[in-house]
């Protein structure tokens, strides 16, 4: 029999694109679903869009925005499903997009998650142009990285939330997302869990939608600072001991380097925004220590830990110069 699949939309303002984005999974080939609509207080009327075209889906409101994370957090804990799926309001699935992923994730027991090939929706540099096939992080400055050409399947650093399905049981095992990230390396961060609990991510090509990326977050400053906020945070909570030395090497090298350009250029604000970064990881570098000692020790009351930078299966695949 083929397994339900709960699909987790958690949506902030994403009004102009829920239309096509539902439609598309409600007309997926594959049929064994549910979807779960998690509005993050959006001031838009996307509640009442979905509520009145899509009257099988399951609406869940929260009064404040809660980010990505416990966001999807929420939806995760109200499916019954034995796969969920991640599924971003501004992405459209090809009709055979979860079919596929789904007969992926069920071929092997060491398969943690899976995700395939993402385009930009409508084109938006040229036609066919691809955002993501294979997603690298970089082992010594956490920096992620996406290859946008014909790559194969293959075991990967990690996978995007914007369209990705997860084994339930698997997430038993490592916990749900972590919500001290609000934006950026949500997914990251889960993957890592799966990466230290011996589980392989899958790329699959032949899975295929589109996404309007940072569609949501149009305001550039704020997407620097949280990104490299969030960054920060995540090697601290992963890297293992002897990798996050050479991180804040390397990250301290990278800031002077910004600041020199800054300096040269007489416009300060990518350092201030590092700065800022900094001083928030600062402020709680105890808190995401404590959190990542909670994540080592539930890892271990559910299996065996094993090295995350050690063991990225994309560690030695060179990132091609721009």
């Amino acid at each position: 029999m083929s397994p339900k699949v709960s699909i987790i939309i958690v949506n902030w303002n994403a009004e102009k694109f829920l239309e096509k984005c539902i439609s598309s999974l409600e007309n997926q080939t594959y049929k064994n679903f549910e979807i779960i609509f998690v509005d993050n207080a959006s001031e838009d009327n996307s509640v009442e869009l979905v509520e009145k075209k899509f009257p099988s889906v399951n609406v869940i409101k929260n009064n404040q925005n809660l980010g990505f994370a416990e966001g999807n957090n929420i939806g995760i804990r109200k499916a019954k499903s034995d796969l969920i799926a991640l599924f971003n309001p501004d992405a459209v699935a090809h009709e055979e997009w979860l079919s596929t992923l789904v007969t992926v994730i069920q071929s092997s027991d060491k398969i943690g998650a899976v995700a395939g090939k993402l385009f930009y929706l409508d084109d938006k540099f040229v036609k066919n142009a691809v955002f993501c096939t294979w997603p690298k992080i970089d082992p010594y400055t956490s920096l992620p990285y996406n290859f946008h050409d014909d790559e194969p399947s293959s075991k990967v650093d990690y996978l995007t939330g914007a369209a990705m399905l997860v084994k339930k049981e698997v997430i038993s095992k490592i916990g749900l997302m972590d919500s001290g990230y609000f934006l950026y390396f949500e997914e990251s961060d889960w993957c890592a869990r799966m990466i230290r609990a011996g589980y392989d991510l899958i790329y699959v090509p032949e899975a295929i939608a589109w996404h309007a990326v940072s569609s949501t977050v149009s305001d550039g400053e704020k997407k620097a600072y949280f990104m490299d906020r969030s960054r920060i945070r995540f090697a601290v909570k992963n890297f293992d001991s002897s990798y996050l030395f050479i991180f804040y090497i390397r990250l301290f090298v990278e800031s002077i380097h910004l600041f020199l350009k800054d300096l040269k250029h007489g416009n300060f604000s990518k350092s201030c925004i590092r700065l800022r970064a900094m001083q928030w990881n600062s402020a709680n570098f105890i808190h995401t220590l404590q959190k990542r000692k909670e994540d080592m020790a539930y890892l271990k009351k559910n299996g065996s830990v094993r090295s995350y930078n050690r063991f990225l299966p994309l560690k030695k695949v060179i990132i091609p110069r721009i």
